[in-house]
């Protein structure tokens, strides 16, 4: 919305969020991502992506920890409880805006030593690919190659997720989380075997 980056609800929710986070109106690593795409696809421009983190201030917990503000009719202001008085500039204020409360975190580019990211996200255009076992025999038949493992490949958030379609997520997919994580811990043989079969590799994987 124009005016103000997000609304008196979100900023009550990640204000309880990280009142919930640290356990009390202190310093916590929990923030709020807005996710805005501009225009629409396929026109010029349109269909960019653009990210933004924030937290809201710690003077933002207490006053939500206290029940000092709350939800009105204008989306940009946090209104303030009849029991509670707010001063801004000096004078008594009802209403705070959103923006007041927030603070920018920035974000940083990251490379992972862990993951990779090959595997077509789901409901997104990817070079003209989308998932299939088909991508992921593309994918896993690199296992052995130019210094790539199998369990390199599998490390692949994409990847993993489509794996939850076919395999159970607490007992299959928690163990090859674990052996992804924790290289010393082996992919079991059986889950190796398994996900061969399925992205129909034939030999050495």
């Amino acid at each position: 919305e124009d005016g103000f980056q997000l609304s008196s609800s979100e900023i009550l929710t990640a204000a309880e969020l990280q009142l919930e986070d640290a356990d009390g109106v202190e310093e916590t690593p929990f923030v709020t991502v807005k996710v805005t795409q501009k225009g629409k696809v396929g026109e010029e421009g349109g269909g960019d992506v653009s990210f933004e983190a924030f937290q809201v201030s710690r003077q933002c917990m207490a006053m939500v920890a206290e029940g000092a503000l709350e939800v009105g009719e204008e989306p940009g202001l946090c209104y303030v409880s009849k029991t509670f008085t707010a001063l801004q500039e000096g004078k008594e204020s009802k209403t705070v805006e959103n923006n007041f409360f927030l603070t920018v975190v920035p974000i940083v580019q990251h490379a992972s030593e862990v993951f990779v990211s090959e595997f077509p996200g789901a409901n997104r255009e990817h070079d003209g690919r989308e998932q299939s076992h088909g991508e992921m025999k593309r994918q896993l038949e690199k296992s052995g190659t130019a210094g790539w493992t199998f369990i390199d490949l599998l490390a692949d958030f994409n990847l993993l997720i489509y794996l939850c379609k076919y395999l159970d997520v607490e007992t299959d997919l928690a163990k090859i989380c674990e052996s992804i994580v924790d290289r010393d811990v082996p992919l079991n043989e059986g889950h190796k075997l398994i996900i061969a079969s399925m992205a129909g590799l034939d030999g050495n994987y």
